[in-house]
């Protein structure tokens, strides 16, 4: 057997769901920093535009849109 080749690794259940919700936090961190601050989220340009355009008209961001998958907040 070749020293290069790994056996895949499984990664447990509990520690993927923690790291899923610790990733969501940290979106809803930026989200609403961006939407408190509209100067830093022009910096961000269309990728942040984006994101911010599935948030709704009720986060107060200009040009900010309903997408068909957001969930009313």
């Amino acid at each position: 057997m070749s020293e290069g080749i790994r056996q895949p690794v499984t990664i447990p259940q509990h520690l993927m769901l923690a790291r899923l919700a610790q990733s969501e936090q940290m979106r809803e961190f930026f989200i609403q920093m961006w939407l408190q601050n509209p100067a830093l989220a022009k910096q961000g340009g269309a990728r942040v535009a984006n994101l911010l355009a599935v948030v709704g008209p009720q986060s107060g961001f200009p040009g900010a849109v309903c997408g068909a998958d957001s969930e009313p907040r």
